[in-house]
C-alpha cells in the first residue's frame, strides 16, 4: 500500500505541476478566456490536495507500518472529502461570501498538513 500510494500521489503530482507551468491559457490553444480555461482551473484546484498527500507519502515511507496505516486511515478519508468540498464550493466568492475553489483548496491541503503531522508524531511517540 505504501508504495502504491506514492507512486500513484507522486505520478499526479508531477502532472499537475506541470499543467501548472504550462498553464490554463497555453493548454486551451491561447485564443483568450473562456470556459476551457476555467475547467483546467478547476480540475487543477481540485486535484492540489494530492501534493500534500504525496509529501507525506514520502515521509511515512520509511517509517514503521504501524504509524503509516493510522496515517492511512485519515489520509483516505480527508482527500476525497477535501475533493468534494472543493468542488461543490464555487469559483468566484463576492465581498459577502469569500468562500471559494482557491481558498478552500489552500485550507484543507494546510489542515491536512497539521492533522498528518500531529498523527505521524503522537504515533511515533506512541511506539
Amino acid at each position: 500500500m505504501k508504495k502504491i500510494t506514492l507512486i500513484l500521489s507522486g505520478i499526479i503530482s508531477v502532472i499537475l505541476v506541470i499543467l501548472n507551468f504550462i498553464g490554463t491559457y497555453r493548454l486551451c490553444g491561447s485564443r483568450g478566456y473562456g470556459s476551457c480555461m476555467d475547467i483546467f482551473y478547476d480540475a487543477i484546484v481540485n486535484f492540489l490536495p494530492i501534493i500534500p498527500l504525496f509529501i507525506f507519502s514520502l515521509i511515512t515511507y520509511k517509517m514503521r507500518d504501524e504509524i503509516f496505516q493510522a496515517w492511512w486511515k485519515f489520509s483516505r478519508v480527508w482527500i476525497p472529502l477535501s475533493m468534494i468540498a472543493i468542488l461543490i464550493s464555487p469559483s468566484y466568492g463576492n465581498w459577502m461570501i469569500p468562500i471559494e475553489k482557491g481558498t478552500v483548496a489552500f485550507f484543507s491541503s494546510i489542515v491536512f498538513c497539521i492533522i498528518s503531522l500531529i498523527i505521524i508524531i503522537r504515533q511515533s511517540f506512541k511506539k
